[in-house]
C-alpha cells in the first residue's frame, strides 16, 4: 500500500469524516481485491472509498447527493491519484446497469428526533430518514454480484433492527464487530459484513475499544495502528468556493 498521507478535502459547512470513517475501512480491508469494482454510496468526502482503493489497487465508484460534496470526493481521488467515478445522484434514484464486488457506506443511522442539526448537509448525512435502512438495503441488493459484500456500520443500538431488515430483504450478515468507547462501555457503533442469500455462520470478531480512559487523546493500541495505517489529513474548505452544477457524473 502507498503510505503516503491522503489528504481528504472536507466541507466547513457540511459533514466531516470521522473515526467511524476510519474504522470501517479498516474492517473492509480484509475482504478487498485488486480485481474489485467499489461502490461506496454517500461518499461525502470520500474518505472510505479513497482509503480502500489505494489499499486494494480495485476500481471506484462513489455516489453522493450533495453536489459540493461530490466535488470534493472528485477533487479528493484526483489529489490522491486515484481514477474514481463520480455520481451527483441521490443513491435510491441512482440506475445502473454494472455489477459491484463491494458496496460500502457509512450511512446516516440517527432515528428522527435524535439530532436535529439546523444544517441542511449534516442532517441528510446524519439522519435515516435520508436514507432508510430497509430501502438502502434493496437498492444495495440490485447493483451488487452474487458473491458481492455489503459492508457498513450503523448504530449498534439498532442491531436487532439491522439483522431483521438484512434478512428480510436477501442478505446473511458473514461477520460483524462492535466498537465501544472504553472497556467499561457498551458498544457504540457495529461494522458488518453481509452476503446474498450465503448459509454462512455470523463470525462475531473480537471488540475494538477506542480509548483507554476518559481522555480523547488516550486512544488504544490498536486505534492508533489503524489511524497510522489511514494516514490521513483534513483541510477544511468552503462550499461556496467549490464548483457549482454538478448533477450527475462528474468526469
Amino acid at each position: 500500500m502507498d503510505k503516503k498521507m491522503l489528504k481528504i478535502y472536507q466541507l466547513h459547512d457540511g459533514y466531516c469524516y470521522n473515526s467511524d470513517s476510519l474504522f470501517l475501512y479498516d474492517f473492509a480491508r480484509g475482504f478487498l481485491k485488486k480485481s474489485f469494482c467499489i461502490l461506496e454510496i454517500g461518499s461525502g468526502s470520500g474518505v472510505i472509498g479513497l482509503l480502500c482503493a489505494k489499499e486494494s489497487g480495485a476500481s471506484l465508484v462513489m455516489v453522493e447527493a450533495d453536489e459540493a460534496s461530490a466535488s470534493l470526493s472528485q477533487i479528493n481521488a484526483k489529489s490522491a491519484g486515484v481514477e474514481a467515478r463520480v455520481i451527483c445522484e441521490d443513491f435510491l434514484q441512482y440506475k445502473t446497469s454494472e455489477k459491484f464486488d463491494v458496496v460500502i457506506s457509512n450511512p446516516p443511522f440517527y432515528r428522527a428526533g435524535v439530532v436535529a442539526p439546523k444544517n441542511p448537509r449534516i442532517q441528510m448525512a446524519r439522519n435515516e430518514e435520508f436514507l432508510p435502512f430497509e430501502k438502502l438495503c434493496k437498492q444495495v441488493k440490485r447493483v451488487l454480484k452474487p458473491n458481492g459484500s455489503f459492508i457498513f456500520c450503523y448504530d449498534a443500538k439498532e442491531s436487532h433492527r439491522v439483522f431483521y431488515t438484512l434478512k428480510a430483504v436477501g442478505f446473511n450478515a458473514e461477520v460483524m464487530r462492535f466498537i465501544h468507547p472504553r472497556l467499561d462501555k457498551g458498544a457504540s457503533l457495529m461494522l458488518c459484513r453481509a452476503r446474498i442469500n450465503t448459509k454462512s455462520s455470523l463470525k462475531v470478531l473480537p471488540p475494538l475499544f477506542t480509548h483507554n480512559s476518559a481522555l480523547q487523546t488516550d486512544n488504544t493500541k490498536e486505534v492508533k495502528e489503524i489511524y497510522q495505517r489511514a494516514n490521513t489529513h483534513s483541510i477544511k474548505v468552503y462550499s461556496r468556493d467549490l464548483p457549482q452544477n454538478l448533477s450527475g457524473k462528474i468526469q
